[in-house]
């Protein structure tokens, strides 16, 4: 009797050993040989990008993307019928990898505005020059660049759209 029990007892431990291996086997960890880099985090087998970086492994920065010429022009609410042209020039900040610098703004080479990436395709950006401050927002699409903004002149405020093409040519 002694030893039916041990024989029922061992076989209920095998059984049990091999459901767990097996379970465990089934449900593998999908991010055990994932590596996401610049503080990426891995979800089920997939990297999740911080602002400001994307790609598989969390590897490339969002603003590289953005870093060119981009023929184009405006609109603007102070005068409705008239079309704008000018190029806008986006460069990389060596120093910080969320930002970038616009140049050429409201089609001047002395307006500039601080660009803040906000998302793979998206950044917000802020600037003044001799008493005229603008703020607004961008978006990357293809190689398309969208924006809208305000320009605060003196005492007078009015809101802008950019639209332009990159040249694709750029300025590293």
């Amino acid at each position: 009797m002694k030893h039916v029990r041990l024989i029922i007892l061992a076989s209920f431990v095998a059984i049990a050993c091999l459901t767990a291996i097996s379970y465990t086997a089934c449900n593998k960890d999908k991010c055990h040989n994932v590596m996401c880099l610049h503080r990426g985090v891995c979800n089920g087998g997939n990297c999740e990008c911080p602002v400001g970086y994307e790609g598989l492994r969390c590897d490339t920065l969002s603003r590289d993307k953005f870093i060119f010429n981009y023929n184009g022009g405006d609109s603007c609410s102070n005068f409705p019928d008239q079309y704008h042209q000018y190029n806008i020039i986006l460069q990389a900040i060596s120093y910080n990898p969320y930002e970038m610098v616009m140049k050429h703004f409201i089609g001047n080479w002395d307006d500039s505005a601080i660009c803040t990436i906000q998302s793979p395709d998206s950044f917000t950006f802020i600037g003044a020059n001799n008493g005229t401050t603008y703020q607004g927002w961008g978006k990357l699409s293809n190689d398309s660049l969208w924006m809208a903004y305000s320009v605060e002149q003196d005492t007078s405020t009015y809101s802008c759209h950019y639209f332009g093409q990159s040249k694709r040519v750029g300025l590293h």
